[in-house]
């Protein structure tokens, strides 16, 4: 989760107060934001470019020469989106005073250089806090009234924004005071969603916005936080859903076989989609980027190129913005300072080589993408990219897990494939309809059959099984005095060291 944006955001409140001409020149009030649009409403489609920049906050405080630079560089290395806060603490920092001016300045000069908009409705004033005068990261105390100032974003900016999200990272405190509370969270996206539709019923509107931590102090787990969004009754309230896929020493396409990773943490999430019937709603990266200040300026470009080839092979995948242009200063000992693809002094580093090269060559497919296209379809949909397990390539689909092995392609189920996933062990065999044997040097075989589970066996008492046993209905249990015994359906094999095996029908 980023830091920065709250900073600048706060610094800003000085100018506001001190410069601000506050009026309202936009439309009357909306209606009840409960009215008229809800759950069912046709979803909009994604008008968003595949590829955008996610801008820290700062960009509305920048001079004119550093926003027409900006922009400028935008263009010239062909990225046509970029992500934009606009903060209700900042437009409304006076109960029913509005002052866009900020806001209009940049959206309009983005507007007139054709560059999608993708903004952020965030951000609370101090008169909408409970009790008044709390942090701007704290939850508005109206759901409704937050809704009813989405809906006034949407109408002043329809057919120059596209897209909005609602709120930023409410899974962790940082950014939703005074602690994560998906059910709260939800409130203001049910109040958000019907008046933005009312407003534009062209907009895309994108709820969630989480970050990728796991459970901590003032942290929620993201794929825990959607399961309590749709507990909530978040379902109809959004088009698509955006996470923040962040992890600064794993490829995000390493991450498919290790838990709490972006990867493992995404694919989640399109569960619960799945499971609450929007499975055919897109998960946007909306911000996603590596720091020099962590990471060498060739691991930030490799790690950007694996994240962007990596990302859309998801089927669920949606547009990318990274995080962030331009370094805010480059040499900085703190992360947050070092995200751009370019250095403060507007030289761009290797990652913006990259990415203006996978848009030149329209995000081109990685090889061993290509060659899994070919997989039968009984395998189902893609759930996760193309991956290495091992040397191997492999990938994970909706009913089975695919490894490209010198033969041809092999699939495990995937409760066979996950079972041993933690070893990295390859199958050597199909699966026959009750085990799949793999390539462990003490020998490994997996039952797997709606009879006895998921059991895993090996040494020993593999070589002393035979069919007539039946599957494994155990898994390998110690013995007292050592040794260990495994039952299956017809019997069992006991292992003893030193003296063998023994089985028993």
């Amino acid at each position: 989760m980023r830091r920065t944006r709250i900073g600048a955001l706060i610094s800003a409140a000085t100018v506001v107060l001190v410069t601000a001409t506050l009026t309202w020149s936009g439309p009357s009030l909306l209606a009840s934001p409960e009215a008229s649009v809800g759950p069912g409403v046709a979803h909009a489609q994604t008008t968003q470019p595949p590829l955008g920049v996610s801008d820290s906050g700062a960009l509305l405080w920048s001079s004119d020469a550093e926003l027409n630079t900006t922009l400028s560089m935008l263009s010239a290395a062909g990225i046509s989106s970029i992500r934009l806060s606009i903060p209700w603490f900042n437009v409304e920092y006076t109960r029913n005073q509005l002052d866009w001016s900020s806001v209009d300045r940049v959206v309009n000069a983005v507007h007139a250089r054709g560059i999608s908009i993708l903004g952020i409705i965030a951000y609370t004033p101090p008169w909408a806090t409970s009790p008044a005068g709390q942090p701007l990261n704290t939850r508005p105390a109206s759901p409704a009234t937050f809704g009813q100032f989405a809906g006034k974003v949407a109408a002043r900016y329809a057919g120059k924004i596209s897209a909005y999200e609602i709120w930023n990272e409410p899974n962790g405190a940082m950014f939703y005071g005074p602690s994560p509370d998906a059910a709260g969270y939800t409130q203001l996206l049910k109040a958000a969603y019907p008046a933005i539709k009312a407003a534009d019923a062209s907009a895309t509107v994108i709820g969630g916005v989480l970050g990728a931590v796991e459970d901590g102090p003032g942290m929620v787990n993201p794929v825990t936080f959607v399961n309590q969004m749709y507990s909530a009754g978040a379902a109809g309230y959004f088009d698509a859903f955006s996470y923040h896929p962040y992890q600064y020493s794993l490829k995000f396409g390493d991450g498919v076989y290790v838990d709490h990773s972006p990867a493992r943490q995404a694919m989640d999430i399109h569960a619960a989609m799945v499971a609450n019937g929007d499975g055919n709603k897109k998960i946007w990266a909306t911000e996603y980027g590596v720091p020099t200040a962590y990471a060498s300026e060739t691991a930030q470009s490799d790690m950007i190129t694996n994240f962007i080839t990596k990302w859309r092979e998801l089927p669920y995948a949606g547009p990318i913005h990274l995080y962030q242009l331009r370094d805010q200063q480059t040499g900085s000992s703190d992360p947050e300072m070092t995200f751009g693809l370019l250095r403060t002094d507007w030289s761009g580093k290797p990652a913006l080589w990259a990415v203006m090269s996978q848009i030149m060559n329209g995000f081109p497919t990685s090889a061993e993408h290509t060659r899994f296209q070919s997989v039968p379809a009984s395998s189902g949909a893609a759930l996760s990219p193309v991956f290495l397990v091992r040397d191997t390539w492999a990938q994970i689909r909706q009913n089975a897990v695919v490894f490209e092995m010198p033969g041809g392609f092999v699939t495990s189920p995937r409760a066979v494939a996950d079972a041993v996933r933690y070893s990295g062990f390859l199958p050597t065999t199909s699966f026959n309809g009750t085990y799949q044997d793999f390539d462990s040097p003490f020998g490994l075989r997996v039952f797997s059959t709606q009879l006895g589970g998921t059991r895993l066996i090996g040494g020993g008492i593999v070589a002393a099984w035979d069919p007539t046993l039946g599957p494994a209905t155990s898994d390998e249990t110690p013995l007292p005095g050592g040794g260990v015994r495994v039952n299956f359906q017809y019997g069992n094999i006991t292992w003893i060291p030193g003296a063998g095996t023994t089985v028993t029908r």
